[in-house]
């Protein structure tokens, strides 16, 4: 899809929400935004957006601002205190503090102040709480300093708040995790929302769950807030203007994922990376680019709202061969992460991937990715067929593997190899070979592999295998 109206009858601003470092998903999503040609005037960053607005505000497009996620190291995230600090823990004022956000990871993903600063593209705001006033504030790119940047993403309890002058400033993830408003402010015709937080129905066990849930009650409520604080703007408009047809709210159009992203741990524990959250809001995005309401969302609860399945089953496969492309022969890399979903009344699997070409220099995620399955007699044939941009043309994917029983998937004996096949733009096939996962690989994927459920019982080894089975058999 492209946007086809002129630039300058739109006034675009796109906001990034929080998340967490799950917030490497909106890097996918911003590829997806620049490959369509789509162009905001006012970019704002609330939480976690704050890492992505500073990147952009420093410069770096979207695929550079993916490979720099990529190639993160979680643990620069990782600053400790002095070990009698954590002898009195109710005495804190954070169970870490933000040295190495500073030292490492400024540095690592781009980050510049002085080029946010003078930055001229767009305009740029930065959201932090003033806990002195209990106020958000949006501060422009050219009066952000480091300091705002490090509090807006403080989050309390983990990391201090920063004192910028007389006041106090934090994360303002619990007054609002989306600044709609700025976009109004800045005069926005449309709100373009990358929203990554969860936004599920069913409250969870747990204390670290129910710590997330007043994280998501917040940013939710503060969400639901604007959308009354727009529509009380246009009915004032109306009332001061007369009943004028051309007068309207912004249209809002919200990139999320379907089902809620996995939280902060799983990223750390390395049951997903952030290439696959990369590749899960670049495919999102491209599908939500084709399908996107004209007149934009209903601003209410459902904008943002997540599925629920009962049980969820991920695992990554990460396939390897050398083959000839462009004249020269060289090292690639199909990567892929599965998410498997069981709902009550219906299932859902979806691949993200990844063709990783120059021996690791490229890392181009897909999109529109099918699925088919056919029963022989040695087991399910699993075919997958997605698209893909290669020097900005179009290619088309297809593989294909054999699934026997979900005791060999268990084990590592599955996924050994798979049969890969790239076409050009004019669908001739241009490479035609087999790619294989090695042993270590196999069984990093079996131990990384997760079952996820919102029931009060996970079930045990019986319904884990229940589970790989109907993926094996998926529609069938």
């Amino acid at each position: 899809m492209k946007i086809d109206e002129p630039k300058s009858q739109k006034f675009r601003s796109l906001i990034l929400a929080g998340g967490g470092l799950r917030v490497a998903y909106q890097a996918g999503v911003l590829m997806a935004l620049e490959e369509e040609g789509v162009e905001f005037q006012h970019i704002d960053g609330t939480s976690g957006g704050i890492f992505n607005t500073a990147m952009l505000a420093s410069g770096l497009l979207p695929k550079e601002i993916a490979k720099r996620w990529r190639s993160l190291k979680l643990t620069d995230f990782i600053s400790g205190k002095k070990a009698r600090s954590y002898l009195r823990p109710f005495k804190m004022k954070g169970f870490a503090d933000a040295d190495n956000i500073r030292a490492k990871v400024f540095p690592h993903l781009g980050i510049d102040i002085g080029k946010i600063n003078s930055n001229k593209r767009f305009n740029a705001t930065f959201n932090v709480c003033n806990f002195s006033t209990k106020s958000i504030e949006a501060i422009s790119n050219e009066l952000v300093t480091e300091d705002h940047l490090i509090a807006g993403v403080s989050l309390p309890i983990f990391m201090p708040a920063i004192q910028i002058g007389e006041s106090w400033y934090t994360d303002a993830v619990w007054i609002k995790d989306a600044n709609l408003m700025e976009g109004v402010n800045q005069g926005a015709d449309e709100l373009w929302l990358v929203w990554a937080i969860g936004n599920s129905p069913t409250y969870l066990q747990g204390a670290f769950h129910q710590y997330v849930h007043m994280i998501e009650m917040s940013a939710s409520g503060g969400l639901l807030e604007e959308y009354k604080q727009i529509e009380l703007i246009k009915k004032s408009d109306l009332n001061e203007m007369g009943n004028d047809d051309s007068l309207s709210s912004p249209k809002l159009f919200v990139f999320k994922s379907p089902i809620a992203l996995p939280l902060d741990p799983d990223f750390f524990l390395n049951k997903i990376n952030a290439r696959e959250l990369i590749n899960m809001g670049y495919a999102q995005a491209k599908n939500y680019l084709l399908k996107m309401p004209i007149d934009g969302e209903k601003m209410d609860h459902s904008a943002t709202a997540n599925l629920e399945p009962n049980y969820i089953y991920c695992f990554r496969a990460v396939f390897t061969g050398v083959v000839e492309l462009n004249s020269k022969f060289q090292l690639v890399k199909l990567a892929i992460f599965f998410r498997y979903a069981e709902f009550q009344d219906f299932k859902r699997l979806e691949p993200y991937l990844s063709l990783i070409l120059n021996n690791g220099l490229e890392d181009i995620p897909t999109f529109n990715s099918q699925i088919s399955n056919t029963k022989l007699e040695e087991g399910n044939l699993m075919k997958v067929q997605t698209n893909i941009l290669i020097d900005s043309r179009h290619h088309k994917i297809e593989f294909s593997t054999l699934l026997t029983t979900p005791w060999e998937l268990l084990l590592g004996l599955s996924f050994k190899q798979i049969s890969f096949q790239l076409y050009d733009e004019n669908d001739n096939l241009k490479v035609d070979v087999p790619l294989h996962q090695s042993i270590i690989d196999r069984f990093k994927s079996v131990y990384y592999s997760t079952l996820t459920t919102v029931l009060p019982r996970k079930g045990g080894i019986k319904k884990y295998i229940s589970v790989i089975k109907n993926f094996i058999a998926y529609e069938i």
